[in-house]
């Protein structure tokens, strides 16, 4: 009797798979952003500088208080990272320019 040959192992099958799946991943967020998370933000483009801003310059800038808008305005900074020694109001105004384009 001849002996069952095993199934081989294909790290280049693999890699590719994974490969697609980030790619598929990094594409689907950036869309999501875009699209739904972004837009969000247009209502009260104001307040949520605002909130950012002292994300930025205070230690609690909620103190005691309700850190809901605090941690809705954070997103922004993860969707448009500030740059390296970029200052705060020049990032403040470049995010603002986005969120204006991003809502006409």
């Amino acid at each position: 009797m001849s002996e069952p040959i095993p199934p081989r192992f294909h790290p280049i099958r693999l890699v590719l798979v994974v490969l697609v799946v980030l790619l598929f991943v990094f594409q689907a967020s950036g869309w999501y952003a875009g699209q739904v998370s972004v837009p969000r933000y247009c209502e009260q483009q104001a307040l949520m500088l605002q909130h950012l801003a002292s994300i930025n310059t205070q230690n609690r800038p909620a103190g005691d208080s309700s850190r809901r808008n605090y941690i809705v305005a954070a997103k922004l900074e993860f969707l448009l990272p500030r740059m390296a020694d970029e200052p705060v109001d020049a990032y403040i105004r470049r995010l603002g320019t986005h969120l204006e384009e991003q809502c006409r």
